[in-house]
């Protein structure tokens, strides 16, 4: 048995139709993964959109249709995802470099919660005067 592979992702499910239609067309068979999932919580959670996924066995020709289609590849793409962004970020902080992306994401979520309570606190006090 095939693995699936993702070849594309859409913010919106609809966005992958005339993807879809296209390699349906030329006998390629797709799922489009979080379909529904990201037409219900679109604009609410980043869920990482809708995900088009073909057999691994199909992958060279869909690459192929959707170069010929105009579509652009993942990899072509320069686009960091979110958490690969934050990664970046935290290795420009010098006591972040030493822990794993997991801890360093969460010292800065502690970081900037702390950052933020100092902010409404002294918020508070200088209102009170």
């Amino acid at each position: 048995m095939d693995k699936m592979v993702e070849i594309a992702r859409f913010t919106y499910p609809a966005e992958a139709q005339t993807l879809i239609s296209l390699l349906r067309a030329e006998g390629i068979e797709c799922y489009l993964r979080n379909e529904i999932s990201s037409q219900v919580m679109a604009g609410y959670i980043d869920i990482g959109g809708a995900r088009l996924e073909i057999l691994e066995k199909d992958l060279p020709r869909a690459l192929e249709i959707m170069e010929e289609g105009g579509y652009v590849s993942q990899e072509e793409t320069n686009e960091d995802e979110p958490i690969e962004q934050v990664a970046g970020l935290a290795q420009h902080i010098p006591f972040l470099c030493k822990y794993s992306l997991e801890k360093q994401i969460i010292i800065l979520f502690v970081i900037v919660a702390i950052f933020l309570a100092l902010v409404i606190y002294f918020g508070s006090l200088a209102s009170s005067n």
